[in-house]
Formats: C-alpha cells, structure tokens, sequence
C-alpha cells in the first residue's frame, strides 16, 4: 500500500470521529493517542485502525467530553473498518467530479 493512502486512512479516521461526536476534535491529540496505542499515523494500517478502536477510542472520547451509544459506536467503527485508502471516500468523489485537478488519486 502506498505511504500516502495509509495517511489517508488517519484522515479517514479523524474525520469520522468528528462526524460521531458532531464537533471538530484536535487533529494533534488523535495523531498523539494513535502513537501511545503504538500507531504510526503517517503508516496507519487497517490492523493499527482497528487497534485503536479497540483501546485508544475511549479514552478520545472520554477526553473530548463525548459519548457515543452502543449503535453510533458501532456505525463509527464499521465505517472506519470499511475504508479502503485505494478508492475515493463519496466526498472525495464529487469533489472530483467538480474539480478532476483535485483528484487524490
């Protein structure tokens, strides 16, 4: 996989939780807490993604002052699991369609 899709799933992963947790969380923080869980965030893996869901999401929402029910938990981390870094995500898709000088493929 190339090294830029795999800062695309840290992308995919910030801004998935921003999206759960309905307000921006400091993009440091997550990139911090990726790398205590023993994360590469430049190198995020699909394993190292699901990693951090499994011990490092708490504490994130925990220190943002954020709570996710059982099913919006569930809906954050099917999507982040189902991200794969090698096709455009539908916003990125019509943001190319818009503008194809700003494909990120």
């Amino acid at each position: 996989m190339h090294p830029s899709m795999r800062r695309r799933t840290f992308e995919h992963v910030y801004s998935e939780l921003c999206v759960a947790v309905n307000h921006r969380v400091s993009r440091y923080d997550l990139w911090l807490l990726v790398r205590e869980e023993g994360g590469d965030p430049d190198e995020l893996t699909p394993r190292q993604a699901r990693f951090f869901l499994g011990n490092g999401l708490s504490r994130m929402l925990t220190e943002e002052g954020a709570a996710l029910s059982g099913r919006a938990r569930r809906r954050l981390e099917k999507r982040i699991l189902g991200f794969d870094p090698r096709y455009p995500t539908p916003e990125e898709w019509l943001v190319e369609r818009r503008d194809p000088a700003r494909s990120v493929a």
